[in-house]
Order: C-alpha cells, then structure tokens, then sequence
C-alpha cells in the first residue's frame, strides 16, 4: 500500500499539531503559511516547509500540492482565505481536502465549495468542556458523530475492583471499554481484567449509555460508604 501524502496549510497551533504528529508518524507531508516565524518553527522538525501564500493557485502548483492525496486547511477564523484555499484544491483535484471552520455558518458553505471533511475544534472543546463540568468523573470527552462519544472516565478510588465480565457492560450498559490506563501503563482489557480504583477507563457508547455506566461506578462508592456508616 502507498504510503499517502499530504499537505498542511497553514500552521497556527492547530496546523503546527497536525503537521508534527504526520511528520513522527513518517508521512511525506508539505506544510505552508504566509508568516515566516510559523514556517521556521516547523522548519526544526520538517524540511518540506515554505512561505507561500495558500490563495496562490500557480506557488501551491509549484510546491506540489496539486499531487498530495490529502490537504489539510488550518487556517482557523480566517474564512476568506479559507474559502479561497478550498477552492483552489477542489479545482486541482485534490482528493482530500479536510477544512477547520471555526463557525458553523459557514460549515455548509466550505462543504458545497469541495471540503470532504470538515473539523470544528472550538465547536468539539464546548462539547467536551459541557460534558466535563456536568460529570465529575470525566477526563476527556470525545465526540466521534452524532450518536455516539468516548469518554475517559476516572475511577473513584474507594472502587471495590470488579471483573469486567461481571458487570456485562455490552449487554447491561450498552457500552464497550476499550482501554484501560492502571500506573501510567495502557492495555486493551478482555472479559477477565478487572476494574480498579483510580483506574482510568476509555468507554465508547451514547451519551445516555456512558453517562449510566458512570453513575454505576459512582453507586458503588456510595454503598461502599453506606455500609461503612451502618458499621
């Protein structure tokens, strides 16, 4: 399978991100932006990096984005130019074209111009912080689409452990728990592993299901309490 290509337009914090994480990965990515101290930064970690200005249809052609399978446009609140650059790709053929949009107004409109995916990140950092603030025992909250999320989950520490198979999170939740991080170290779990206190646990399922499933992790602390108090 050929390795993909791809290019990064414009390299604010979200740019310099995505850029970074495709060049440790071993991609062939070319990242431009108009300001000279953003290009030096990823310059450090990335050879492929060039002042250009991405509403330039002939210096995108010349620095080969015409040829990349995927562009990334990270220009952010800079919608004009982002409409422009969008464009451009869909004009040049690009395959895929990935556009940050930081309002929704104009989320329909990038799509009707040739976006294939768009990205919200202000949009998914309200939901995560929503969901946050409103349950204690979430890390990180994640939206994967209209339906479905997934969510870390710290257990409390006062947790009585619990054989996963025990507590049939498929069949009783509705959700799967898909990783597990005990002592700073990762695995996926299997029926047999057990939940400990102060775990954290990566569940995928709706935001009905994950939120039950996380205030059953909770009752077990308040019954644990409970007894204590009768003693």
């Amino acid at each position: 399978m050929a390795k993909k290509t791809f290019a990064v337009i414009g390299l604010g914090e979200f740019g310099y991100a995505v850029a970074e994480e495709l060049a440790i990965l071993g991609m062939d990515v070319i990242a431009i932006d108009e300001d000279q101290d953003n290009v030096e930064r990823i310059a450090k970690i990335l050879d492929t990096a060039f002042v250009a200005n991405p509403a330039d249809e002939k210096a995108l052609i010349e620095l080969g984005i015409n040829s990349v399978d995927v562009a990334i446009v990270a220009m952010g609140s800079k919608i004009e130019e982002t409409i422009v650059t969008t464009v451009i790709l869909k004009q040049m053929n690009v395959k895929q074209i990935i556009v940050r949009v930081d309002e929704d107004y104009y989320i329909p409109i990038v799509q009707q111009l040739g976006a294939t995916e768009i990205v919200s990140p202000q949009k998914n950092a309200g939901v995560d912080l929503a969901n946050r603030l409103t349950h204690d025992d979430y890390q990180n909250f994640y939206k994967l689409d209209n339906t479905h999320s997934i969510v870390s989950i710290k257990v409390n520490s006062d947790y009585q452990p619990t054989p996963i198979k025990d507590i049939n999170t498929k069949s009783r939740y509705g959700i799967n728990i898909v990783l597990i991080i005990r002592n700073k170290h990762s695995f996926v779990p299997g029926g047999l592993d057990s939940i400990l206190p102060d775990d954290i646990i990566y569940v995928v399922g709706t935001s009905k299901e994950i939120r039950n499933f996380s205030d059953s992790l909770s009752a077990v602390k308040k019954s644990k309490h409970a007894s204590e108090t009768v003693e």
